[in-house]
């Protein structure tokens, strides 16, 4: 198995930059049937790039580089990489050419410095950069090979799909490494893990195909992720549909998607196939389930009308909730919900309604109705249902959490 290890350079990504490169290459390795075993960020910092170098190459069979190639004084990827091997930088006169020649399409003066970007180790294959100055790198040294690609990620895919990739297929053994992954909302991580269990605890590998389980809790979202890897595609697919199906089987309802699926995407394709209608009326959440069901493209087609109603006045004025009822039972209450779905299904004429009114917190909670008490309800034109829960968390999560389980109360009566 080849064992492929990821080194990202710059102290920015140690300090205030997220590091988005590594979903990025860890998507496009699973194409020739690599998987990262490792990744490590590194400052600008010489003795720990050299250091993360040597170790990286000891370890693994390929070493794959991406940030530090910049002309500046902190862009030391190169010259680390040559001390470690002990192979000199060797400037590139087609190289430095094609650098002048994206300041001349830019119609910028170049600066002195990018004459360092035209060096590179000697004997490496050089990889033009068609998107900026910064050239990439294969490097063979004996049985292991490093990659340097800048960090960019609009400079570092395409070398990565092009150059990179058909490098891996010529010198290395590869295969393919499919997956799926099953989505699952408002459960505990415990929980699905005990279901599925029985169907992890199966040993499914087979000759010449491996296959792995992992359960991922983010977001708010349970991730049930299998992952193939082998030689044949079509025995792979046909593989991993028997695992779903038999993870399907102890998930049941429970899973609302697959792989890219969201909540919302799921929903308005339900909404879509039935050719009916939705609209919202928000107060805690302030507008975030309108938003969500409307970053799907297409939502026009189904999503009618959003309204947040965050005051007393607005919920009375724009869907007619009833003074005496807030009076009564407050705002955040099964009563007001109620109200609001009603209201917005009578203002929008939609096939459904949902409303969410709750306490989002940090302040503003009871001991009665604590901060993350959340009351929904989802209407049409026969009948309501109505839900309750207690969310914890900050302000943020419980905004999203209540969202969330929003689409998953709708999406269940379908």
């Amino acid at each position: 198995m080849v064992r492929v290890e990821l080194l990202c350079f710059g102290t920015e990504l140690l300090v205030n930059k997220v590091n988005s490169n590594l979903l990025i290459i860890a998507d496009r390795l699973e194409t020739v049937g690599f998987s990262l075993s490792r990744v490590t960020t590194v400052g600008d910092e010489k003795k720990e790039i050299e250091h993360s170098f040597r170790e990286a190459i000891k370890r693994s069979d390929i070493v794959l580089t991406c940030g530090g190639l910049g002309p500046t004084f902190d862009d030391l990827t190169r010259e680390c990489l040559s001390k470690v091997l002990k192979r000199p930088l060797q400037y590139k006169r087609e190289i430095f050419e094609q650098i002048q020649e994206q300041f001349k399409t830019a119609r910028a003066k170049m600066p002195a410095e990018n004459k360092r970007q035209a060096y590179i180790l000697k004997d490496a294959i050089p990889i033009l950069n068609k998107c900026g100055t910064a050239p990439g790198q294969i490097i063979s040294a004996g049985k292991k090979c490093i990659v340097l690609l800048p960090g960019p990620a609009r400079e570092l895919l395409p070398m990565l799909d092009g150059a990179v990739l058909d490098y891996f297929k010529k010198n290395f053994s590869v295969g393919y490494r499919l997956k799926v992954i099953l989505h699952i909302f408002g459960k505990p991580e415990s929980e699905i893990d005990e279901k599925i269990e029985p169907v992890v605890r199966k040993n499914w590998n087979l000759k010449d195909l491996k296959v792995i389980f992992e359960i991922l809790a983010h977001k708010h979202i349970i991730d049930v992720c299998v992952f193939t890897q082998g030689r044949t595609k079509e025995l792979m697919d046909a593989h991993l549909f028997k695992i779903k199906l038999a993870l399907k089987k102890v998930l049941g309802d429970d899973v609302y998607g697959e792989n890219e699926e969201t909540l919302e995407s799921v929903v308005g394709f339900l909404l879509n196939r039935r050719g009916e209608t939705l609209s919202v009326a928000e107060s805690c959440t302030g507008g975030l389930l309108a938003n969500k069901i409307t970053d799907v493209p297409g939502s026009s087609n189904y999503f009618k009308e959003g309204v947040v109603v965050y005051s007393n006045e607005s919920k009375i004025r724009l869907l007619d909730v009833k003074k005496k009822t807030l009076d009564r039972f407050g705002a955040v209450s099964k009563e007001i919900s109620e109200e609001m779905a009603r209201g917005i299904l009578k203002r929008s004429k939609s096939d459904w309604a949902i409303s969410i009114t709750g306490i989002a917190g940090p302040t503003g909670g009871t001991a009665a109705k604590p901060v993350g008490t959340v009351f929904f309800t989802l209407a049409n034109k026969k009948q309501l249902f109505s839900a309750h829960r207690y969310f914890t968390g900050n302000r943020n999560e419980i905004k999203e959490k209540s969202a969330l389980f929003a689409l998953d109360l709708l999406r269940r009566q379908f």
